[in-house]
């Protein structure tokens, strides 16, 4: 099933340009296309950034009637393109590389160059959905295990809490640094290593068929516990970013921690 991108709709890119804005760190370019419309873009020579039209093109982009497409003109450049709204997904446009399709709704583009990484923001319009009366649900699946209202997926969002929030390079949080994210949450006034601990044995040995997941993955190891849980959870959506609501303010409580 095609996600497909009506006339009327537009996409929309950003990304940062310190040298039209150099006061403003969070200054972001924007450009919206349409259907139809092509973009080529190279890195500019004088401030070495993302520049649309820029001579010689490394990429472009094309909105097609049913996807955003990406092509890589360069002779040994990678560009990833990161999904920002999971955590950890990721596809890559190799060089040469021409039409790739996007597949995220929003997505960041990386572009290694000699002097930085290069970031585009793309935002598409949402894709179809199926009628929740139409849709399928799949017997015993793992999300429908799931008690949203527990403890023990409070310990699991928690885990995936920094990647969920855009990083895919964020490392998993130990357990004291769990313990001490949940202290605000009345449940875990009394948490504990031990207690969290409990949670995440509990969450991998009878909740989630990480262990069993871990035979497709790595050559069957399995080398934390918490690493397993992060990167299942987030692959099969399990936890996502609304359920970042069941922890405490994440300001107060860096201040409840000084």
């Amino acid at each position: 099933m095609h996600t497909e991108i009506e006339a009327d709709m537009e996409v929309i890119m950003t990304w940062r340009n310190s040298a039209r804005h150099p006061s403003g760190s969070g200054a972001r370019e924007r450009i919206n296309l349409k259907v139809g419309s092509q973009l080529n873009f190279g890195i500019s020579s004088s401030s070495g950034e993302f520049q649309p039209g820029a001579t010689p093109s490394i990429g472009a982009f094309e909105v097609s009637e049913h996807h955003l497409l990406l092509s890589n003109f360069t002779s040994s450049t990678t560009f990833v393109i990161e999904n920002l709204e999971g955590g950890t997904e990721l596809v890559k446009a190799r060089s040469r590389q021409l039409d790739m399709v996007i597949p995220f709704e929003i997505s960041r583009i990386l572009i290694p160059c000699a002097e930085s990484m290069i970031e585009v923001t793309v935002f598409t319009p949402p894709p179809h959905l199926l009628g929740s009366d139409q849709a399928t649900t799949v017997p015993d699946s793992a999300l429908s295990k799931l008690d949203m209202t527990s403890k023990y997926f409070a310990v699991l969002v928690a885990l995936c809490e920094p990647r969920l929030r855009g990083s895919s390079m964020a490392a998993v949080p130990s357990v004291q640094q769990v313990v001490e994210r949940l202290r605000g949450v009345e449940q875990f006034r009394d948490a504990s290593r031990s207690s969290i601990n409990y949670h995440i044995d509990y969450l991998a040995e009878q909740k989630l068929p990480v262990s069993q997941w871990a035979k497709y993955m790595d050559e069957g190891r399995m080398h934390s516990k918490r690493e397993a849980l992060v990167a299942f959870s987030l692959r099969f959506d399990l936890v996502r970013e609304e359920h970042l609501g069941l922890l405490p303010d994440l300001k107060r409580s860096r201040v409840q921690r000084h």
